[in-house]
């Protein structure tokens, strides 16, 4: 990695003549030498310690959170997502902390990012399985995951019991007398959230003797795209094997699903129950307001940085994993099929 010295030489001025081209400051340098110095920053792919130049002492007092996506979707569009960001900025402020966020895409970018500010710990958020092992092995500084489900020893971690969300939103549907059921989220993959709600679900079922057919799996690769939900509203519209009901993985997809189904001619819930998943605002605000599973966001959150600055304290204390509760928030977009006949 190329340094202000190794700039410097190759510019042939001094190192303070660089740092005040790199800082802004062009007042006691020409046009001409301030051009030539930026002209090899770039081409040495030069990235400043952030940190370093505002601050003397060692520590930065900054607190990464870092959110798994791609760059061109914004994570933060997910109200889940922003939602959970902001209660944990606000509770890295409590401590006297600075937040840095981001949305990265692959561990070697955020092991880039966390070395270049020079953070003191890191919240991470959607990360991947495989992807957790990696981060554990190229960062030493104290780190905390959320919503993870990775067996990676020594991990601290704070998530919610998924499964015994899928297991209340099953029983829900059964004790409305709902057995053509259906489910709607992401690519349910072999660890994970949607994954543990699947799961549950269909345990409950199969306990009374009920199941999801294959086809009555239905994937909604991301949860902003209406283009995609409005479609899943026209199928389910003209799905020949009448579904009842269906339980979403997000309160963020069937709030969009609401709509669509609406504007096919279909009716939530008298031709089809919904529950959700999460408790967001949302919920209440919505025609019909949602059934969902209920999750704290902000207990969840305090937790997970309560957890960070303890181990920033003593680095060698026992990884704490964390799995908290969740309760049925019945609304009215389930409807009892037995009495509504």
């Amino acid at each position: 990695m190329a340094t202000l010295r190794d700039i410097a030489k190759e510019a042939g001025v001094s190192v303070m003549t660089v740092s005040n081209v790199i800082n802004g400051n062009h007042s006691k340098v020409s046009t001409e030498t301030a051009k030539r110095i930026q002209e090899i920053v770039q081409r040495l792919n030069y990235v400043p310690n952030s940190t370093a130049r505002s601050l003397t002492k060692r520590n930065s007092n900054i607190i990464a959170v870092i959110l798994r996506g791609e760059a061109e979707h914004n994570a933060l569009q997910n109200p889940h997502n922003a939602a959970l960001v902001g209660t944990i900025i606000n509770q890295i402020r409590k401590h006297g902390y600075y937040s840095m966020v981001s949305i990265m895409k692959s561990e070697s970018e955020i092991s880039q990012s966390l070395q270049t500010w020079n953070v003191e710990g890191a919240v991470f958020l959607g990360m991947f399985d495989d992807e957790i092992e990696k981060m554990c092995t190229v960062t030493s500084i104290p780190i905390v995951f959320i919503d993870s489900y990775s067996d990676v020893r020594q991990l601290s971690n704070v998530g919610i019991d998924d499964y015994k969300g899928g297991q209340l939103a099953a029983r829900c549907l059964i004790q409305n007398h709902h057995e053509n059921v259906a489910f709607i989220g992401p690519t349910v993959k072999h660890t994970g959230v949607v994954q543990n709600r699947f799961a549950g679900f269909c345990d409950e079922l199969r306990i009374h003797g009920l199941s999801i057919k294959p086809e009555h799996h239905f994937v909604v690769h991301s949860d902003v795209d209406l283009g995609e939900i409005d479609a899943l509203g026209a199928q389910l519209s003209s799905f020949k094997d009448k579904i009842t009901a269906a339980f979403v993985s997000s309160d963020q997809i069937a709030s969009f699903l609401i709509n669509s189904l609406r504007s096919h001619g279909v009716r939530v819930p008298e031709d089809i129950s919904l529950i959700g998943f999460d408790d967001l605002p949302i919920c209440q605000q919505l025609s019909p307001p949602l059934t969902t599973i209920a999750q704290n966001l902000t207990q969840k959150a305090a937790l997970a940085i309560d957890i960070l600055f303890r181990r920033m304290k003593e680095p060698n204390s026992p990884a704490e994993s964390l799995i908290l509760d969740v309760e049925l928030k019945e609304r009215a977009s389930v409807v009892n099929r037995k009495t509504a006949q």
